[in-house]
């Protein structure tokens, strides 16, 4: 008896879906900014301080992160792109190796410690979780935007004749945290340095009021 030709043609493997590679696609990030400011401190990109043959290390934590230098002790901390992608605060480790960053990762954004993959079953969760929560945890300020609120805040002190002691209310303070909780990390809660922000805003400016008060006089004077 013949075998039938179809028997000696072996059946089609059926295919596994892939297997995850240990290496995660490359994540993309808003780029960051050179400075901010956060709970009053400045912290300055360590790129931007040593551009010669500086290099970041072969760990996957600098693929979700930066290293920036604290101004108030020069010390080098860990921030966190997720963290600013789902407007939380930055919690700027002091780099002393890899295993609490890796730990926060882990922890707070679901990316595994060993390869660097993020784990997608969590992210939607994820997600989630920070849309409802980025009011209550927004407490991150550029350094661009803290001046733009300084420059409105002391235009509305003086052009509206508000007293110093007005911002020291409860109330104002209340209103300002509800518009945005990062407000409250950097409004100063004594009215002595606030006045302090008027004067110095003044002194900055005086040259150029007088200049503008010099052209403005010129243009008045007949010609002789």
């Amino acid at each position: 008896m013949v075998p039938n030709s179809t028997s000696l043609t072996p059946s089609p493997v059926p295919t596994s879906s892939p297997t995850p590679t240990l290496s995660p696609a490359p994540v993309r990030y808003h780029e960051p900014p050179d400075e901010f400011v956060q709970d009053r401190i400045t912290y300055v990109k360590r790129a931007t301080i040593t551009k010669k043959g500086f290099r970041l290390g072969s760990s996957h934590i600098w693929k979700y992160g930066l290293q920036y230098i604290r101004g108030s002790d020069k010390k080098e901390v860990y921030y966190c792109h997720e963290c600013t992608a789902g407007k939380n605060k930055q919690e700027l480790f002091v780099i002393n190796g890899t295993s609490k960053v890796r730990n926060h990762l882990e922890q707070k954004h679901q990316i595994d410690p060993q390869s660097g993959i993020k784990k997608h079953s969590s992210t939607r969760k994820s997600v989630l979780d920070q849309q409802k929560s980025a009011a209550a945890t927004n407490t991150f300020f550029w350094k661009d935007s803290m001046e733009k609120f300084k420059e409105l805040l002391i235009r509305w002190i003086v052009y509206c004749h508000i007293a110093f002691f007005q911002l020291e209310n409860r109330y104002f303070r209340e209103l300002l945290f509800f518009l945005n909780p990062a407000l409250l990390n950097h409004l100063p809660k004594a009215a002595k340095t606030i006045r302090s922000w008027v004067m110095d805003a003044f002194l900055s400016k005086k040259q150029r009021l007088r200049e503008d008060l010099q052209r403005s006089r010129q243009g008045s004077d007949p010609l002789h």
